[in-house]
Formats: structure tokens, C-alpha cells, sequence
């Protein structure tokens, strides 16, 4: 699927999932620090070692949202022991930094030696407190996980998901919507359930998406003034493209429920069940070596089990 580079984000360009480019900046290195209000992460870089920006293709909003659910489901994990900070920090390394996008790209795009110029707003504005990153990943975490149960049943029949939707984590808790269905014991019946209360659900789904910002934006690039989303941080680009994702809730058209998704859907991986990116209609694994190799194993021990049906069959 081709990506389109797009640097503002216009009416079209909004959640376009697997197709959205945006702008990135990188720092290659931070510190944390204190203050009455909790724990800061804070930049660090030298004249000589500058932080990066520009629009990074190889980066769209469906990967960030799955790395962000992925990260909201190992630090909430009731039984995790990850240092949160540490984690965050860590996040922030090998992806971009969340917060304040648009003015950091703005302010080191101004002028070649910017970062020297401007190092010490720059430190200022990109610092951000811990405890407000946590509440944003809990904020998009359980509204995606909550979306996530609901179209495993309705789409793949799956009652797993929606069965254990509800714990008390270590973060926060996850949502109890689905709570009033464990009466059920009869998998059947605690599907169809749910499925007759499915739009009630959607909408509570709908209700929990913050405010999305529109105004007026100048591209530099092509001296054009557009009307476009305000993306101040990480979080605003995965719930734009998480939008995008339940605005296209739609019955499938082929009758093979595993398969009938086109490339850039969001699966669970049926080894290590954390979210991936599926770029093939065929993937059901993450890219995880582990996994991969899980993944060989079962195809091998299918294979065996077909042969030896085959034989049994051909000896009848």
C-alpha cells in the first residue's frame, strides 16, 4: 500500500490509518528530573549532537498506535514489575518524541543551526512530565483494548477478548462495559448478547475519543494554506488514526472471517497476543523471532497431522 507523505493533515488526509506520514522529532537522549508537580523527562543533545525532524516515512499512525497499545499492555500488566519511567524513556528513543510536535518541528525547521540557537526553549518545551504520558497512554489504551473485544466478536466470532476485558491494573483499570454479559456461561449466547447491544457499545466507544482541533495551517513547502488537524503530540496522531479505524467498521465481504481484512489492518499476535500491523492478508504472527518461529512449529506440526490423516484415510 503506498504511503502518502503529508505533512498537514486535511479533511482526506485524517485517519487515513496505514497511509499517513508525519512529521517526527528525535532527540538522542534524555535525562529525568523533578519538581513539585512529579517526574520530567527531559531532552539532552550538544551543538555537535542535534535532535532530528522532518517527516519520516517509514513511520504511520497505525505502527505508533500498536506501539503505544503494546506499551499501555506490558506497563498495566497487573503483574509487571517494568520501571514505568524507564519504559517511557525508553519509548521515546527508539520512536519520537510525544509531545509538542508541531511547535519543536516548526522552531528546529527555522533556520539551519536552530537547535544552537534556540537549545535552551527547545530543552524547556519538549520537557514533559511522566505522570501526564500515563495518562494519556491509559486514556488511548483501554478505549482501543475496549474496541478491540468488540470487533473480535463481531467480526471473528472470538469471546476471549471480551471475556477478559475488565482487570484492575497497574496503571489503571481497564473498562467494565462488557461486565453485565458473565451471567452468560454459554459462549453462543454471550455473543449474540453482546451483538444485540453492539451499537450501544460503539457509541460508548465514540464517547470516550477526545475533541479532534482543526484550524489553519501554511505548508512551507507549496506556499498553500490548509485547513488541518493540530497534532501536538503523539497521542493525537493515534487517535486520529484510530478514528479513521472505527469510522470504517464495515461486515466483511468474504466468507473466511480470518482473511477477509486488506494489508494494514491491526491483528493480535496468536503467539505473543500484542498488536501488530498485518501487511500481508495472510498474517497472523507478529514480526517477533519467537514468534516466527512459534509460528513454524505449528505450521509443521499441521502439516504432520494432515499427512498421518492422509495415510489413515488412504488405509481405509
Amino acid at each position: 500500500m503506498k504511503k502518502l507523505p503529508v505533512e498537514n493533515l486535511g479533511f482526506v488526509e485524517i485517519g487515513g490509518v496505514g497511509e499517513m506520514i508525519y512529521r517526527a522529532v528525535r532527540f538522542p537522549e534524555y535525562i529525568t528530573d523533578y519538581d513539585n508537580d512529579g517526574e520530567i523527562i527531559k531532552p539532552i543533545f550538544t551543538g555537535g549532537h542535534a535532535p532530528e525532524s522532518g517527516t519520516d516515512y517509514s513511520l504511520t499512525g497505525q505502527e505508533l498506535l500498536v506501539s503505544l497499545c503494546n506499551l499501555y499492555g506490558k506497563l498495566n500488566n497487573p503483574d509487571s514489575t517494568v520501571p514505568v519511567t524507564d519504559a517511557v524513556w525508553d519509548w521515546c528513543r527508539n520512536n519520537i518524541h510525544p509531545y509538542n510536535i508541531d511547535s519543536l518541528y516548526e522552531m528546529l525547521d527555522s533556520e539551519k543551526f536552530a537547535h544552537i540557537t534556540y537549545m535552551d526553549l527547545i530543552q524547556k518545551d519538549a520537557a514533559f512530565y511522566v505522570n501526564q504520558f500515563i495518562k494519556d497512554l491509559c486514556s488511548l489504551g483501554t478505549v482501543f483494548e475496549f474496541y478491540f473485544a468488540l470487533r473480535r466478536v463481531k467480526y471473528y466470532g472470538e469471546i476471549d477478548y471480551a471475556r477478559n476485558l475488565y482487570y484492575e491494573g497497574r496503571l489503571c483499570d481497564s473498562h467494565a462495559f462488557l461486565e453485565r454479559y458473565r451471567q452468560y456461561e454459554d459462549d453462543e449466547e454471550y455473543k449474540a448478547r453482546i451483538l444485540e447491544n453492539y451499537n450501544e457499545h460503539i457509541s460508548q466507544v465514540i464517547d470516550m475519543f477526545p475533541d479532534f482541533r482543526m484550524r489553519l495551517k501554511l505548508d512551507k513547502k507549496t506556499g498553500k494554506v490548509m485547513y488541518g488537524a493540530d497534532i501536538q503530540s503523539v497521542f493525537d496522531i493515534c487517535w486520529y488514526t484510530f478514528s479513521r479505524m472505527v469510522a470504517d467498521v464495515a461486515p466483511p465481504v468474504d466468507e473466511d472471517l480470518n482473511y477477509f481484512e486488506s494489508q494494514g489492518s491491526i491483528l493480535s499476535c496468536l503467539a505473543c497476543g500484542k498488536y501488530f500491523v498485518r501487511h500481508s492478508s495472510r498474517q497472523l504472527y507478529c514480526n517477533n523471532w519467537d514468534c516466527q518461529a512459534e509460528r513454524n512449529r505449528r505450521n509443521r506440526r499441521a502439516s504432520y497431522a494432515r499427512k498421518k490423516a492422509k495415510e489413515v484415510e488412504n488405509k481405509e
